[in-house]
């Protein structure tokens, strides 16, 4: 059966298209996005799979017609600027590679807020996040502080926690091993990736 990137080329070359035809006719400013979807190492956005499907004038199950992918919910949003409320609200679902899903759960999040900008986290962006209560030195998480939600690099200082922000307006913030109990401060998963809304 053939694989989404292989029935996307197909298509593309059955009405005579370029790569650039493609980008152009998506919005996109040139080729290389086509390209990363045509040799397997990137998947379109759910809304962009719609558009190409209707393009083409087929279903989207037509179009990934046997693809290896599975559905990941959009659990709702989360601050890339000062922390907020994490709304668990179901906003739809996206697809990854199934080499992308390697036990454990995992999900995406919508980022609201500018914290995160140097590290390419914008607003709206969705970030994909496998859920575990600890990250290395230096990786990007979701961290729970109370109740509230924010998407920061993570570091580890002398019995404490720091959540670095990518934004020079915004500064540390570090909390102690107290405030960590008592909040309390909790990882909530790890960033894999991030999805671009543009």
């Amino acid at each position: 059966m053939m694989k989404f990137n292989e029935h996307l080329k197909q298509l593309r070359k059955d009405k005579g298209l370029s790569q650039n035809d493609l980008a152009n006719t998506f919005g996109y400013k040139s080729f290389t996005t086509i390209q990363k979807w045509e040799d397997g190492t990137a998947m379109p956005p759910m809304r962009t799979l719609q558009a190409i499907a209707d393009y083409f004038d087929i279903s989207v199950d037509e179009l990934i017609n046997g693809r290896d992918v599975v559905k990941i919910p959009i659990l709702g949003t989360v601050r890339g600027g000062p922390s907020q409320l994490a709304q668990e609200d179901y906003l739809g679902y996206e697809l990854v590679h199934s080499s992308e899903v390697s036990g454990g759960e995992y999900f995406y999040l919508q980022v609201v807020g500018d914290s995160m900008i140097k590290a390419r986290i914008y607003p709206k962006d969705l970030i994909y996040v496998k859920r575990q209560n600890h990250v290395e030195e230096g990786e990007i998480a979701v961290v729970l502080v109370g109740d509230e939600a924010t998407v920061k690099r993570i570091y580890y200082g002398q019995n404490s926690l720091i959540l670095h922000p990518e934004n020079e307006a915004y500064e540390d913030r570090r909390y102690s091993q107290d405030e960590i109990d008592q909040l309390p401060v909790q990882i909530v998963g790890k960033v894999i990736h991030v999805k671009i809304r543009l």
